[in-house]
């Protein structure tokens, strides 16, 4: 599914989205997917196609909803696996093709109508291990205080964000939960910008996103 593909003709497809890829006269291409069209010329090289942040219509936040609690003892540290939405970006050469879901797409308010902002929503199970889903987050959730930590949702600045992918999964960097007593109950939010796993491949240089202090 990800990596790249020779220029010829073809159907590639990622999950429920099918490609058609033709090779026409004097080194054309036409690349077709539902009623998108981009018609290229061919160089050397190949059609790659990598992940994506859920950035969707340009939003730079990750809401889960996590389908039940976490809950960390003091001085503890907890690792688990979140499903995730995900994009594709299709390239030829430095050009962008193409950019789409692999992920049903819904939307939610972060935060107050007044200071809040939309954020890219999902919903997910707990997993030990990694789920079958195409997108995939790690959380490891860090309890630096002295009273029990507790996380039902996850929200994760993702705009930019380094991906990481095998073929047939995609990956958010490595995420860490941070609670301490100057926070009060609120947790830190890091995106490393780390792989969460290894053998996996990077989308673009691994480099960490600002700290998120999750205050809702």
């Amino acid at each position: 599914m990800f990596g790249e593909y020779e220029l010829r003709t073809q159907f590639i497809k990622l999950n429920d989205v099918k490609i058609h890829l033709v090779e026409e006269k004097d080194g054309l291409f036409r690349y077709r997917r539902e009623d998108v069209t981009v018609v290229f010329k061919k160089e050397s090289g190949r059609l790659s196609i990598v992940p994506a942040p859920a950035e969707g219509y340009g939003v730079g936040i990750l809401y889960i909803d996590l389908d039940g609690r976490v809950l960390l003892p003091p001085g503890e540290e907890m690792e688990f696996y979140l499903s995730a939405p995900v994009e594709a970006i299709v390239t030829v050469g430095t050009a962008i093709v193409d950019r789409f879901n692999l992920s049903r797409e819904k939307y939610a308010l972060y935060g107050t109508p007044e200071v809040g902002a939309i954020a890219r929503y999902w919903r997910s199970e707990i997993y030990k291990r990694k789920p079958d889903s195409t997108g995939v987050l790690k959380v490891r959730t860090v309890n630096k205080t002295n009273e029990w930590a507790e996380l039902d949702h996850l929200v994760v600045y993702i705009k930019d964000s380094v991906m990481f992918y095998s073929p047939e999964k995609a990956y958010y960097p490595l995420i860490i939960v941070e609670f301490r007593e100057s926070l009060k109950g609120i947790a830190e939010i890091n995106n490393t910008g780390e792989p969460p796993i290894d053998g996996v491949k990077p989308t673009k240089e691994e480099l960490p996103l600002p700290n998120f202090v999750m205050r809702w």
